[in-house]
């Protein structure tokens, strides 16, 4: 049984997709929803200090120190807007949801938090890589695949040239927490609903 979806959330295209993937499979089982943002330098948008900055003798003066600072703290508030925003629309649907900002690896941060609040599921969005781009960029949900206390629902999208095109595949994986060993489904979509995520289609993974 699902009761508790914990639910990663970032600033990328995919965001969407996983958003309303959560809220479509909470309504479907009356699960509650826990909206996670990581704090994170791998997210598109994150303050950094001026390059300079790193050199082997570190040169950086108050004035830039200070306009970080204040990158950072909108960055940070811009991160509770997004949240708050999010927890607002599936309240909207009779969902119980909350949502929580932490600083860190974002695999690190989902895994812990979901040991923490005791989820049932974790819902991720990936960013498609493969090959080379996976082995150096990192993959939060490889990590998160791979470390998870519980069940995991993976939404893809393709960002490679040769996919141009918005599908999604969801993934799942199946961990001792589900005593039945049968498959997560997403529940059915009406085109009233989010468009990518009635799209979803979700296949298991053996491990």
């Amino acid at each position: 049984m699902i009761s508790k979806i914990l639910v990663a959330v970032d600033r990328s295209d995919n965001n969407k997709s996983v958003f309303y993937s959560a809220v479509s499979l909470a309504k479907a089982t009356g699960a509650s929803l826990m909206l996670l943002h990581a704090l994170s330098e791998e997210e598109a948008g994150y303050p950094t200090l001026p390059n300079y900055a790193y050199y082997p003798y570190p040169i950086l003066d108050d004035r830039d120190y200070d306009l970080y600072q204040e990158k950072l703290t909108e960055y940070k508030q811009w991160g509770i807007d997004f949240l708050e925003n999010l927890t607002a629309k599936a309240t909207e649907t009779g969902i119980d949801t909350e949502y929580t900002q932490l600083t860190g690896n974002p695999g690190r941060m989902i895994c812990e938090l979901a040991s923490n609040w005791e989820a049932d599921l974790i819902i991720v969005g990936s960013r498609g890589l493969k090959g080379l781009k996976e082995m150096f960029l990192g993959s939060v949900s490889n990590y998160v695949t791979h470390h998870a206390p519980c069940s995991v629902f993976i939404v893809r999208t393709a960002i490679d040239d040769e996919s141009n095109s918005d599908s999604i595949a969801s993934e799942e994986k199946p961990v001792n927490k589900n005593p039945t060993g049968r498959g997560l489904q997403a529940p059915g979509e009406t085109p009233g609903d989010s468009p990518s995520a009635s799209r979803i289609a979700p296949t298991t993974t053996n491990h």
